[in-house]
């Protein structure tokens, strides 16, 4: 029956070929592509705040960048990939109102990217005088 779909006389012959390989190198592709680009991500809260972890492997800290706007916090970074192509990877998290965005650290060491997020000082409590009448 493939001998028939690839002769000359059979006029599906050109889509036939292309269709072959269709979901295998559509699933192929895909895969390798996001198991490249997407760092693994642990996030958990501490007592001093939000750690988030973030494998980085072969990324040199200078190809990455970790934001605050508007309580989203972004990672975003360069990898280089084993056969020389280069891709770029982009993480966002929502962040909590109790967090404090303006006193986050970030850190690189052995292919692990940390970033501390500590809490807020937490406002005293006071009372409300009531005014009466």
């Amino acid at each position: 029956m493939r001998a028939y779909m690839n002769t000359i006389s059979n006029p599906w012959r050109v889509f036939d070929e292309l269709m072959s390989g269709f979901p295998y190198d559509l699933v192929n592709n895909a895969l390798r592509t996001r198991s490249g680009y997407y760092p693994r991500v642990n996030v958990w809260e501490s007592g001093q705040g939000l750690v988030v972890e973030a494998e980085v492997a072969g990324v040199e800290p200078d190809k990455m960048d970790v934001a605050v706007d508007a309580n989203v916090l972004t990672l975003k970074g360069e990898r280089t990939q084993a056969d020389g192509t280069a891709g770029e990877f982009q993480r966002s998290f929502n962040l909590p109102f109790e967090l404090d965005g303006e006193n986050i650290k970030a850190k690189a060491k052995n292919g692990v990217l940390t970033v501390t997020i500590p809490r807020k000082a937490s406002a005293e409590k006071r009372k409300i005088l009531i005014e009466k009448e």
